[in-house]
């Protein structure tokens, strides 16, 4: 079509031309110039018509939108508490179909390690469910096939990408923050990863817990995280307690927030959370109460834990050490659950109140460790349900399963301090942290020693 527009084009402008010299010449009145202006005029619109289209037709189309960092990191928000929820309901088909689609999710976005977790845990249950077998072998066997700390997750920094690939033990590669160099990872969380870290200064083992406040929050929110991390890292870094982990620092590098704090040895209260593996009674009040006195004195600083768990509890056996970690953290994980609706906390630990959103308090972190002592004792969580919904009535309004229930060994005072700390409300609950500790030095004392 363009050629034709061209060539009807060129024969008008010859017409045009032999009419012009016929007049000129002999001056001989031609018509010639109609047929040669129409030809041209016409010849003009095909070719400029094809142009048009052609040009149309190659338009690429736009380019579909990327899923944004932000929108993965509102979809996995919140993993740890949404895999524990999960972990602590009862076995169904719906429970194990909803760790599967969060195990697939997490295995879809890269992040491996969790994903290995939940497919694990699932496996546990029921080793025939669909491929669970298959997806965990293949997660294991890649992860033996790369160097260690080469995972992330995504979505994450380039400086945390960077110094989580760098290989252990190869002093060439390994990354600093601020002036600790990172040696190896020793845990990860929804908020961030914890490395083994060296103070370059004086030579002083510290655990460095690296957050990617880029990735974790949105460019309107950015600022505010910013500044909430800062506030509360040195609000935490001036709680002086011997039961509580000492920050030495914070900072901020390549787009990076990174807490340098006491690196601790021993075990997480945890793993003394199951039925086959619990402490002696005597030790589970002694250092429950320890952990009540630090809240009592961080509480007075007007400083609320907000995730208080055995998880979030180090005890070194072998020195007799309870450290509280992650003050400060918790509430910077609060500024990124608003977004995805879901409340600050591990569910099962969490009080009535802060389910709710309401106001919270250190009369909360003692409903946390009512749970997790009455965890401690038992190895059954207080407060189960098949769903998020059934676990928050469950929490709001039904009472919890008497201890002696499962402990009849143990004292009747025992059951009284956890009723007490289980209570509904906060104001009937202790009064204050070094009141519950007290309460629990009375009753370990009506323990005889070495009971079971």
């Amino acid at each position: 079509m363009r050629k034709f527009g061209l060539i009807a084009s060129i024969a008008g402008f010859g017409i045009l031309g032999v009419d012009l010299l016929l007049r000129v010449l002999v001056n001989f009145n031609s018509w010639l110039w109609v047929p040669g202006f129409l030809a041209v005029a016409g010849g003009s619109v095909l070719f400029l018509w094809s142009r048009w289209s052609t040009a149309a037709a190659v338009v690429p189309a736009p380019k579909a939108r990327p899923l944004a960092s932000s929108d993965t990191a509102r979809l996995l928000d919140n993993f740890e508490q949404r895999f524990a929820e999960l972990k602590g309901r009862k076995p169904s088909e719906t429970v194990l179909g909803e760790l599967y689609a969060l195990g697939s999710q997490l295995e879809q976005r890269g992040k491996y390690t969790q994903a290995t977790a939940v497919y694990r845990h699932l496996a546990r249950v029921d080793n025939s469910y669909r491929d669970v077998s298959a997806r965990l072998k293949r997660l294991m066997d890649a992860d033996k096939a790369k160097p260690k700390l080469q995972e992330v997750p995504a979505p994450a920094s380039p400086a945390l990408r960077s110094a989580a690939a760098a290989p252990q033990g190869d002093a060439q590669e390994v990354q600093h923050l601020g002036r600790y160099r990172l040696e190896r990872e020793i845990g990860r969380g929804a908020m961030g990863i914890v490395y083994l870290g060296r103070d370059t200064a004086i030579n002083r083992l510290v655990a460095i817990k690296a957050i990617p406040l880029a990735s974790e929050f949105s460019d309107a929110e950015l600022v505010e995280a910013r500044a909430r991390f800062f506030r509360e890292a040195e609000t935490a870094g001036r709680l002086n307690h011997p039961n509580i982990v000492t920050i030495y620092d914070v900072g901020e590098e390549r787009g990076l927030a990174y807490i340098a704090m006491e690196y601790l040895k021993g075990r997480h209260l945890s793993d003394y959370a199951t039925i086959n593996n619990l402490l002696e009674p005597r030790k589970v009040l002694e250092v429950i109460g320890r952990t009540a006195d630090a809240l009592g004195f961080a509480h007075k600083q007007q400083v609320v834990h907000r995730d208080i768990k055995p998880a979030n509890l180090m005890f070194d056996a072998s020195t007799d050490l309870l450290k509280i970690t992650d003050f400060g953290i918790a509430r910077l994980s609060g500024a990124g659950s608003t977004r995805t609706g879901i409340v600050l906390g591990t569910p099962s630990f969490m009080s009535p109140e802060q389910l709710e959103g309401r106001t919270v308090t250190g009369h909360s972190d003692l409903f946390s460790l009512g749970v997790s002592l009455f965890q401690l004792l038992t190895g059954q969580l207080p407060f189960t349900a098949d769903s998020m919904t059934g676990l928050m009535q469950q929490i709001a309004e039904a009472p919890h399963p008497p201890l002696r229930a499962y402990r009849p060994d143990l004292p009747e005072c025992v059951e009284t301090v956890i009723d007490r700390a289980l209570a509904k409300t906060p104001e009937a609950r202790f009064d204050s942290g070094a009141q519950m500790a007290a309460a629990l030095e009375d009753c370990k004392a009506r323990i005889p020693s070495g009971a079971p």
